[in-house]
């Protein structure tokens, strides 16, 4: 038996998020957003250090994330127009399932499918990730912020069942052989429903300033309009004046740019002794403190690798070794010795 917790020594090393270019700060939710409700999940990959609150407002910080992946439920974003939406990690079995609140402008959601903004003109593109700005009736109101190679946002209401929280490859394009391409030579460009006197002007498109223009691509023509199609963080297709355009040469593209991709390294473990390991074989519940007055806020479930930091008097500190979740401050997660399988 330890005597004396070791774990104010514990340290989860992490590297610092890169920043992501063509992200939207985080939003400010719909003032008169109300419960949603729906249930997004997925394998996320966290913010570093995100606090997990035991109430949907005030609180008090239970447990935090060490930006690893995690599998993560989250539910009723902005209940009862707050700001934090309901979340609980695991999966039923092989991790620690915490309960609890967070930021839901911090949530990472993504598009399943394409997304409409503009009925039969513009959508956010599939596999994509958006902001999320409130709720009501079962939709989400999300928003994708664009810098390059156009610099304009989009925003829509989108349905629970097209939002996943799994970030997932988005889907190529092939351009059409006998396509052509046409580069926006202006600042903007406004983008028609039509060509005919009854046409609508649906949208204008602003190119982003210092860029090397937009390429688009067009199958058709018809008098003074190009019906141009563009593929990116969103899709784009419609009918822009050739006034507006700069077609190149037949067989000819450009470069596009594309925004940078960030990884994270997982999280690690930084210990001066290497502590035991276990694999739990039935739910256990995790406390806040070591002893039976302290509140639950969570299980460890079957089938989970457990780091055994520290024994004190029948609790167990323990962490989970995915590292997904930690304690917040100087808090430890603490479990009945007795409940933990042998090393």
């Amino acid at each position: 038996m330890i005597t004396a917790p070791r774990a104010a020594a514990i340290a989860i090393v992490t590297a610092a998020a890169a920043a992501q270019l063509g992200h939207a700060p985080p939003a400010r939710a719909d003032q008169s957003a109300t419960k949603v409700s729906c249930t997004l999940r997925g394998m996320a990959q966290m913010p570093v250090n995100l606090a997990i609150y035991d109430k949907p407002s005030g609180g008090s910080p239970i447990a935090r994330f060490s930006g690893g992946e995690t599998a993560l439920a989250a539910s009723d974003f902005f209940a009862d127009g707050g700001k934090r939406v309901e979340i609980q990690t695991g999966t039923g079995t092989g991790s620690f399932r915490i309960a609890g609140y967070i930021d839901a402008s911090k949530v990472p959601v993504f598009t399943k499918h394409r997304v409409s903004v503009i009925s039969g003109n513009v959508w956010i593109a599939p596999n994509r990730s958006v902001s999320v700005l409130g709720g009501r009736g079962g939709k989400l109101k999300i928003q994708k912020k664009i810098d390059t190679p156009l610099n304009q946002t989009f925003s829509t209401w989108a349905s629970c069942s097209s939002l996943t929280l799994d970030d997932n490859t988005p889907p190529g394009w092939t351009v059409p052989g006998h396509a052509r391409g046409y580069v926006l030579k202006k600042d903007s460009a406004e983008l028609f429903d039509g060509v005919g006197s009854d046409r609508s002007s649906v949208t204008t498109l602003y190119r982003a300033a210092g860029g090397t223009g937009v390429l688009f691509w067009s199958q058709e023509r018809k008098g003074a309009f190009v019906n141009i199609e563009y593929h990116g963080d969103v899709e784009i297709r419609g009918w822009v004046r050739s006034r507006d355009l700069k077609a190149l040469p037949r067989g000819e593209t450009m470069d596009v740019q594309h925004g940078p991709v960030s990884k994270r390294k997982p999280p690690q473990l930084a210990l001066a002794q290497k502590p035991d390991l276990v694999k739990t074989e039935k739910e256990i519940p995790i406390r806040i403190g070591a002893g039976e007055d302290k509140p639950v806020i969570g299980r460890i479930e079957a089938d989970t690798e457990t780091y055994v930091l520290d024994t004190v008097a029948g609790w167990a500190s323990v962490l989970p070794k995915s590292l997904n979740v930690a304690p917040y401050g100087d808090n430890q997660f603490w479990v009945k010795a007795s409940d933990l399988p042998k090393p």
